[in-house]
């Protein structure tokens, strides 16, 4: 009879790759949504279960049957610290009881981000796993809380937590916004000379079935990333290359003008009920006097998983 395993936050892109991993895997995947009309998918091996992320009996039931959970639930946008903290502390605190109440929960694969940790003051220092977390931001003080949530599991289950930097691929809503300005002629230079570090998402989809059938990565953090750092004017260059269109005009904006355009975008997304692009948070995140780089050695020295350079990942991301 094949396992089944619970991915809450299963219906963005990295959910869509890691269940595609999943089935290839020969497990029955359950993913866990908020609607409590829905259409289940024409794949049998596939499963949506309604879940209350504020009634830990709700992700109980939601949990029954399972024998691993994949936690990718998050807000990435917020309006406020207390939007980010309700999601992504609060709501992976519930998860966790709930795992806790499951006994036959074994494993618990939980994705974090280098903002957790927090942005590197030199390029010579990128965010390793001793260093102590010092987040910036509302999503990242609240990525961090979720971490030591999830260090509240019982003593029977098997926890990872995977901290990846910006992550891209095909489908991704946050890359085809970014590709819709590069599009138009104009993207905004946010981060100056600072330097960031990628994983494509096939990556992070390997490193978290690693993670999951591992036995060796109990209760440890891993960045997990391509090896290379990169400035965001490459990163947009090469995306124009992949796109195959020109290379936008990229103006550097005050951070002043930043706050501004993160207004307007806010005020928009609340009218419109709709996540904004950009908002003081993420202008938090842009501006600080640093690089958002990680290393991954301590995940290579364990695994040896390779990982795929920016360029390469960019192509595949927009090959249709």
């Amino acid at each position: 009879m094949k396992k089944t395993i619970l991915i809450t936050g299963g219906g963005g892109f990295i959910g869509r790759t890691l269940t595609d991993k999943l089935l290839q895997e020969g497990f029955n995947v359950r993913i866990t949504t908020r609607k409590k009309t829905f259409q289940q998918p024409a794949n049998p091996a596939v499963e949506l279960v309604h879940a209350d992320y504020d009634d830990v009996n709700s992700l109980k039931t939601a949990l029954k049957g399972c024998q691993g959970v994949f936690h990718l639930a998050a807000a990435i946008f917020g309006f406020n610290r207390n939007d980010f903290e309700t999601a992504n502390v609060i709501h992976t605190q519930r998860v966790v009881d709930a795992v806790n109440q499951t006994p036959q929960i074994t494993t618990f694969v939980h994705v974090s981000s280098l903002a957790a940790s927090g942005f590197a003051k030199d390029i010579k220092h990128p965010r390793t796993e001793e260093m102590t977390p010092t987040p910036v931001s509302d999503y990242g003080i609240t990525k961090l809380g979720g971490e030591q949530a999830v260090k509240t599991l019982r003593s029977g289950v098997k926890w990872t937590i995977l901290r990846p930097p910006i992550v891209y691929g095909k489908n991704d809503s946050g890359v085809s916004k970014i590709a819709l300005w590069v599009k138009r002629g104009l993207m905004v230079n946010t981060s100056g000379n600072g330097l960031f570090s990628f994983v494509h998402v096939d990556d992070l989809v390997e490193a978290l079935w690693q993670a999951y059938t591992r036995p060796d990565t109990v209760g440890e953090t891993y960045f997990i990333t391509e090896p290379a750092m990169y400035s965001w004017d490459y990163f947009i260059t090469e995306m124009a290359h992949a796109m195959h269109c020109s290379k936008p005009f990229m103006p550097s904006a005050p951070k002043f003008l930043m706050r501004g355009a993160a207004w307007i975008y806010e005020v928009a997304a609340r009218i419109s009920g709709a996540q904004p692009a950009l908002n003081y948070d993420k202008v938090t995140e842009a501006t600080v006097p640093g690089h958002w780089i990680c290393s991954n050695a301590k995940w290579t020295a364990l695994t040896g998983q390779p990982f795929t350079p920016l360029k390469e990942g960019l192509a595949k991301s927009f090959t249709k």
